[in-house]
């Protein structure tokens, strides 16, 4: 993906975990959230950031949306957005987790939606670049140029995703799984539960 699009695609990510780990979360003691945080670091490091640093390496001029000539940016300067990137997917998490813990019901929504949106307004205002292939003076000349769609960048882009895709469900099946803390125990004022097959009939004389 582009590369202003990561930090903001990530945040959403974490906070997209946090939510669908809420209703198991709840049914545990809070300690769970620290392994949570974990996978979704190591998800962010070995999923995400992988993934967005593909298109720096092999198509700079484009992820850069051709803005920038990518041989003119430090190398440093990529290094340390590919680690924002990581870090993107664990800090949504966390921001998510803080804000449910508040019962706030509605802030992690907005904490997802909000960079996602600004993300699919940066693509549409970009997107005559982005659907074009080539460097970054052959865009300047306007010469020497293909479409993204049918081309080794498109078809890149769509394995790119799939790897993220992929690697997001697997994520979600591990923070819904075992090994998250025990789960809560019933409060000593509620009531006994009602046996099963008890039909509230009276006893026959």
């Amino acid at each position: 993906m582009p590369a202003f699009l990561g930090p903001l695609c990530g945040f959403a990510l974490g906070v997209a975990l946090a939510w669908l780990a809420r209703v198991e979360a709840a049914r545990r003691d809070d300690a769970g959230w620290g392994a949570r945080a974990v996978i979704a670091a190591l998800y962010g490091a070995l999923v995400f950031a992988p993934a967005c640093s593909y298109f720096l390496i092999f198509a700079g001029d484009w992820s850069l949306a051709y803005l920038l000539d990518s041989r003119g940016v430090p190398s440093a300067i990529g290094l340390v957005l590919v680690i924002i990137d990581a870090g993107s997917v664990p800090l949504g998490l966390l921001a998510a987790r803080r804000a449910l813990s508040r019962r706030a019901s509605r802030l992690p929504m907005v904490l997802g939606i909000v960079p996602a949106a600004v993300a699919v307004g940066l693509v549409l205002a970009l997107f005559p670049r982005l659907r074009v292939e080539g460097t970054y003076h052959q865009i300047r000349s306007d010469f020497g140029t293909q479409p993204v769609a049918g081309g080794p960048l498109g078809y890149a882009i769509l394995w790119m995703n799939a790897i993220i895709l992929g690697g997001f469900s697997a994520a979600v099946r591990a923070m819904n799984g075992r090994g998250f803390g025990a789960a809560k125990e019933p409060s000593l004022d509620a009531p006994p539960p009602i046996p099963q097959g008890y039909l509230g009939r009276r006893s026959r004389k």
